[in-house]
């Protein structure tokens, strides 16, 4: 893996330790709980963590829109705590692999996604880190605004 991608892979390490961190803080109960009517529940935000790294390198690699569907309805885990961790961390591992196996010119090669975007692999790594952290940044804000959590966990070095 070349230093770039390692400091992303070292920085996305950090989230996924974080996101567990604050899913051990949870109830099952809590889980179901929503900010609004018209938003995801804790457990639907942290089901659809749990399988965008893996989604989102699927993008990268050219997946169709079909394909994503189908990779969402079969990976998206039952909403308890337990399931959303492990897929947390099998489709994570999923891109660590992925980007590892890749020479720096497969990194830099430009594919376009079926909703039209076009970046080098590297840059879906860029973005899928960034889509991480969006979603955990909803994560703590939910718990701490929502649920009245005052937390202790690290969330950057």
């Amino acid at each position: 893996m070349n230093v770039y991608s390692n400091g992303i892979i070292k920085q996305m390490d950090l989230a996924v330790d974080s996101i567990i961190k604050l899913i051990e803080c949870l109830s099952e109960e809590e889980l179901k709980i929503k900010p609004n009517e018209d938003k995801w529940s804790i457990g639907e935000l942290l089901s659809h963590i749990s399988v965008l790294c893996k989604a989102d390198f699927l993008i990268g690699a050219g997946a169709s829109e079909e394909e994503l569907d189908r990779f969402y309805a079969e990976a998206e885990p039952e909403e308890n705590k337990t399931a959303i961790i492990e897929a947390l961390i099998v489709n994570y591992t999923y891109l660590k692999e992925g980007i590892a196996s890749m020479q720096e010119e497969e990194l830099l090669r430009e594919t376009t996604s079926f909703f039209g975007v076009t970046h080098s692999r590297y840059e879906w790594l860029l973005d899928t880190q960034a889509h991480l952290f969006h979603h955990r940044g909803q994560l703590h804000s939910m718990m701490v605004h929502v649920l009245k959590r005052e937390l202790k966990v690290q969330l950057f070095e």
